[in-house]
């Protein structure tokens, strides 16, 4: 199949009408292949258009991880509410979890600096990444070093009232987790807070969710632990 001539097709039908109602902007050439924000290369699709042109991007460009996650995004959150979840987001999975595991950034600080070199690393300059701050970051953050070692999150310094909220409800959070054969973080994000929320603020939910998966994967349970019935008592 011609997913090129596809995608193209996409692209002009939308070049040459105006559409009314709601609309989705869409990068031509993705900014991850170098595309800009400038009009000419932006697009006014339908929302189901734009899922699908993400989709064959993937298909255009299979080794590109930037492009696979863009389309998981929309496909697990609430960007695709109403989409397909579960074909599409299957096949997409399988597709990041085989980049991941030829290209995993986590295998060493060689490899860990290969991947933000050739990925990027948002919002933050490259000029003090070497290896020898790396080593030294991770010597600093591990064992008796890491000045918040054995502190819960919700106690963390850097915790803000979402978190905290997120952590006091950890005991229901923990059995949707339980009952949805232990997600990622990903889908138990959508699932427990239902899709409402926008691509700008995704960043700060999934955070927390990141640690409670963590957390659930190694066998803490809520309701067990002293210092999270603080918490419950406290809210």
């Amino acid at each position: 199949m011609n997913y090129q001539r596809i995608y193209n097709i996409i692209i002009e039908r939308g070049k040459n009408r105006i559409l009314e109602g709601y609309k989705e902007k869409h990068h031509i050439v993705p900014r991850c292949l170098g595309g800009t924000d400038d009009a000419n290369n932006l697009v006014d699709l339908t929302a189901e258009e734009h899922y699908v042109c993400h989709q064959l991007l993937v298909k255009i460009y299979p080794t590109n991880i930037k492009l696979v996650s863009a389309a998981m995004f929309m496909t697990a959150n609430g960007a695709g509410q109403g989409r397909s979840r579960n074909k599409t987001y299957g096949w997409l999975k399988r597709r990041y979890s085989t980049y991941m595991k030829e290209n995993n950034p986590n295998k060493g600080g060689v490899a860990r600096l290969k991947y933000i070199e050739e990925n990027g690393v948002p919002e933050r300059s490259l000029d003090f990444v070497t290896k020898e701050w790396c080593d030294a970051i991770s010597k600093r953050m591990t064992g008796d070093s890491n000045p918040m070692r054995g502190t819960k999150p919700w106690k963390h310094g850097r915790a803000t009232e979402y978190t905290k909220s997120i952590w006091s409800n950890a005991d229901k959070i923990y059995e949707v987790w339980i009952q949805n054969d232990k997600p990622s973080y990903c889908r138990l994000l959508s699932l427990t807070e239902n899709g409402n929320y926008t691509d700008s603020d995704y960043n700060t939910k999934v955070g927390p969710f990141m640690n409670l998966v963590k957390y659930f994967r190694n066998g803490w349970v809520p309701t067990e632990d002293l210092e999270w019935k603080e918490l419950k008592e406290a809210v």
